[in-house]
């Protein structure tokens, strides 16, 4: 079996619901969260809890 472009062509259209005058970079950084984490204190606190 193999996959071709009429395969994706239903997903080939643009939304309605997309706001096409975002660029998608700035796009993806609105969605994008800042996880600060301490590695070592976390398998710590894990280890702990074992």
């Amino acid at each position: 079996m193999s996959l071709t472009t009429e395969d994706f062509r239903e997903f080939l259209g643009s939304d309605p619901e997309d706001d096409e005058t975002v660029a998608l970079g700035d796009a993806l950084a609105e969605l994008a969260i800042d996880a600060e984490v301490d590695s070592v204190k976390a398998v710590r606190d894990v280890r702990e809890r074992l």
